[in-house]
């Protein structure tokens, strides 16, 4: 696996926060100003999200400084997850090896170009530079461009639950011969102040910017950035396991009363149920 999360750099990094009992949510302006729309500035928030060696992948410099910090961290996590399973990447070249991303946006929350202006070579550049570098189902594609993967290679979007959704279509896909081997990754980082600012308006958000898990107190959630990935093997080819996926399933809760994004325990029961 190969990871960037909040206060952390590496997957190994996380563990040593997690296991010091060190807090990775944090108020500073690393995103925008702390007293933007009245807001509660804690969030979870990574390290570094503007550094790129785009010439190691194989991305000319004019491209990597509009490519999606997300699908930049997703090439490098990706390049680590390989590494951390004992595999040299070059010998993963032309193989049926999928990409499954799981990520969620709202809808066209990044702006376009100014209108194009076909007689200005600077604008029909940055045009041309803008499409490849902002499109989000690249998440996927541009790692199985870089890495020359031949698999199936998606994004895929269910709200919170898209990585593990991801997960589930590998995990399909690997059984039904689709691909030998899969990298399976989420990304998330919150670079649109206003969608903080519904979350908090619609009390989705903790209000005093703590999280407060399973407890009767509990008033939301608190966002948090990662960008992850992990390469995904059948166990006689692993030389390294940190976890075995013994079945996987996906289900939707359909209709209910008490609206679309309440949570129904019943239907959770269902699906661990049908899996176990």
């Amino acid at each position: 696996m190969g990871g960037r999360y909040p206060e952390a750099d590496s997957t190994d990094e996380f563990a040593h926060n997690l296991y010091n009992g060190i807090d990775m949510i944090t108020e500073d302006n690393r995103r925008w100003p702390t007293d933007l729309f009245g807001m509660n500035p804690r969030m979870g928030k990574l390290k570094n999200i503007d550094k790129f060696d785009g010439l190691f992948f194989g991305i000319m410099n004019t491209m990597s400084d509009v490519i999606d910090p997300q699908s930049r961290m997703a090439l490098e996590t990706t390049y680590e997850a390989i590494i951390d399973a004992g595999i040299n990447p070059q010998t993963l070249r032309g193989s049926d090896t999928g990409v499954y991303i799981g990520f969620s946006t709202f809808g066209m929350p990044d702006g376009t170009p100014e209108d194009v202006q076909p007689d200005s070579q600077n604008n029909m550049t940055e045009t041309l530079l803008w499409l490849p570098g902002s499109q989000k189902c690249l998440y996927a594609n541009r790692v199985s461009f870089v890495f020359d993967f031949h698999g199936p290679s998606m994004i895929i979007d269910t709200a919170c639950s898209s990585s593990l959704v991801a997960l589930n279509a590998a995990v399909n896909d690997m059984r039904l011969g689709k691909c030998r081997q899969a990298i399976v990754g989420g990304t998330q980082i919150c670079l649109q102040p206003f969608s903080n600012q519904i979350f908090q308006s619609t009390r989705l958000n903790a209000f005093d910017g703590i999280p407060k898990v399973w407890d009767e107190k509990a008033d939301g959630f608190v966002r948090g950035e990662t960008v992850c990935c992990f390469l995904l093997q059948r166990k006689s080819e692993a030389k390294r396991i940190y976890a075995t996926v013994l079945n996987s399933g996906v289900n939707i809760d359909g209709n209910k009363r008490m609206g679309m994004f309440y949570p129904s325990a019943e239907s959770q029961e269902d699906l661990m149920i049908k899996v176990y």
